[in-house]
């Protein structure tokens, strides 16, 4: 069954590799696997940690769109609906995890990023930057001037709100100042997980009531506190949560697969190391009691209804 992964830090990984004198990094190293796991759209995030400055920033969103550029022939790049309509390759949409990079203009290097094919993004990982606070900021601190002058940019834009990373406080000034559908890419559910990343039963419904969708994340940690726990049956039960508190048509996929990474490969639940074991979810999800039309919901179809009634013609 098809997927479409709202995560996947492949950015990221595409720019180390340019920076090692590594070519089709995309073709080579992630296409493949994300088709034989039939995980047939992702989210190409640029990820930035905190410390990055807006040159840095740039970089690694020119070169995830140079490698998309690079693969037309087997991509369809999601830019716009029409993007959107059936076309038989794998979808790609670029994100972008923290702005750390912005700290001023924002405005004007939000269009910047829209202009590159920036089409969902958050403000802040888990630092504390010029637009917001992420989780392991300051609690009282929230969204900044500069940073509503953001949301408001990229509600402007038709460009979407991720709020996956964002402390409390910044989820509900979001929540306040965003006029279009905010969603979470990949987090899961802190009722059956108690981690800061994981989403509260109000910020569920906050993000239901705004028309949005949360990814379900596989990060071990964020899945479940038992070891033996973190695997793809009790990921796909902090979906059961989610669709029972507020529909199944508010609950999609954002792994956050973490393979590439050096030494993070046992971040994952044990049946969820890669997009080679994304059916796993899958299976999980139908031993949780879902159908296979709301599996096709969540897998695939709830993160494209996002994209088409947000994104310009």
């Amino acid at each position: 069954m098809r997927i479409f992964d709202l995560h996947a830090d492949i950015g990221w990984d595409i720019l180390r590799k340019h920076e090692q004198g590594r070519t089709h990094v995309l073709r080579e190293e992630h296409l493949p696997k994300l088709i034989k796991g039939e995980v047939l759209g992702v989210g190409i995030a640029s990820y930035f940690e905190g410390s990055e400055d807006w040159g840095r920033m740039q970089k690694m969103v020119l070169a995830a769109r140079q490698e998309i550029e690079e693969n037309l022939d087997a991509v369809t790049w999601i830019k716009s609906k029409a993007d959107l309509e059936e076309s038989g390759k794998p979808q790609v949409v670029m994100t972008v995890e923290g702005m750390c990079g912005i700290r001023d203009q924002a405005e004007e290097k939000i269009q910047w990023l829209y202009d590159q094919g920036v089409r969902i993004a958050s403000l802040c990982w888990n630092d504390e930057n010029a637009l917001a606070t992420g989780v392991k900021g300051t609690v009282t601190r929230g969204l900044t001037e500069e940073g509503r002058k953001a949301v408001r940019k990229m509600d402007e834009l038709g460009m979407i709100l991720d709020v996956s990373h964002t402390n409390e406080k910044t989820f509900w000034d979001m929540v306040e100042v965003v006029r279009g559908p905010l969603i979470a890419t990949h987090s899961n559910t802190r009722a059956l997980c108690e981690v800061h990343r994981n989403l509260t039963d109000q910020q569920i419904m906050a993000i239901a009531a705004k028309g949005g969708v949360i990814g379900l994340n596989a990060a071990r940690n964020f899945i479940d506190s038992n070891p033996e726990h973190q695997d793809a049956l009790h990921l796909a039960a902090h979906g059961r949560h989610i669709a029972d508190l507020v529909g199944v048509e508010h609950l999609a996929v954002g792994f956050d697969f973490m393979d590439f990474f050096e030494d993070h490969a046992t971040s994952m639940g044990t049946n969820l190391t890669s997009a080679l074991q994304a059916q796993n979810l899958i299976q999980g999800l139908r031993a949780q009691g879902f159908s296979e039309d709301e599996c096709q919901a969540i897998g695939y179809d709830n993160a494209l209804r996002v994209l088409r009634q947000t994104l310009k013609q």
